[in-house]
């Protein structure tokens, strides 16, 4: 039973890295940025206090709003800013930060109780453009802005260093995956769905 539910994790694992590694070289319109953005992730996931998990989910939705491997990170590092001042898990408030350079700050509600909306500068009630959006985010949880450093200081905190020890464990299976086991697993997968084509005539009279 327990090796039968390690298997399954590092199945589950597999699919959710492979169809991310799919979605970003669409979603970057080019191969080599999203193998790229995918390799950021995961460095970028070992040195921050969420799951890799989260930040998998999250980098999927970031990249709609961006264009290469290179915005995708600094995405990446002002979702992980905003997430530790919040409060709010890494998916959720990437979520927000995607309606908010898509329609504009006013369309992320959750941000909006949180008090994202002061923290960047915008006074209740005021008309504030998609341009205005991206450009207060990046002067407010950017590198050099207010809350450019509450990641790293939320990496220092006991949670975040349980988050950084399951990523480590997350990467170790992610090391048994690229090793073969998936591939040879996909093409096992792949020899059952021939056999059953090929007999289905048969299968079909089973069943009946």
């Amino acid at each position: 039973l327990g090796a039968g539910l390690a298997v399954r994790n590092l199945v589950n694992t597999g699919k959710e890295l492979e169809n991310l590694q799919v979605r970003l070289k669409f979603l970057l319109k080019d191969a080599n940025e999203g193998a790229k953005a995918f390799d950021n992730m995961t460095k970028f996931a070992s040195k921050v206090p969420f799951s890799l998990e989260q930040i998998q989910g999250g980098a999927g939705i970031l990249a709609t709003v961006t264009d290469n491997a290179r915005d995708l990170q600094n995405m990446l590092e002002i979702t992980g800013n905003v997430a530790s001042v919040t409060g709010l898990d890494f998916r959720t408030t990437a979520e927000q930060i995607q309606r908010s350079f898509s329609a504009g700050i006013g369309s992320a509600d959750i941000f909006r109780e949180k008090g994202v909306r002061n923290m960047l500068g915008f006074k209740a009630g005021a008309t504030v453009s998609i341009e205005e959006t991206v450009q207060a985010f990046e002067r407010v949880f950017g590198k050099d802005g207010r809350f450019g450093k509450a990641t790293d200081e939320l990496a220092n905190t006991f949670e975040g260093t349980l988050s950084m020890i399951g990523d480590k464990v997350f990467n170790f299976k992610k090391v048994i995956l690229k090793a073969g086991f998936f591939e040879e697993l996909k093409k096992q997968f792949g020899s059952l769905d021939k056999f059953l084509e090929d007999n289905a005539k048969d299968i079909d009279n089973i069943a009946k």
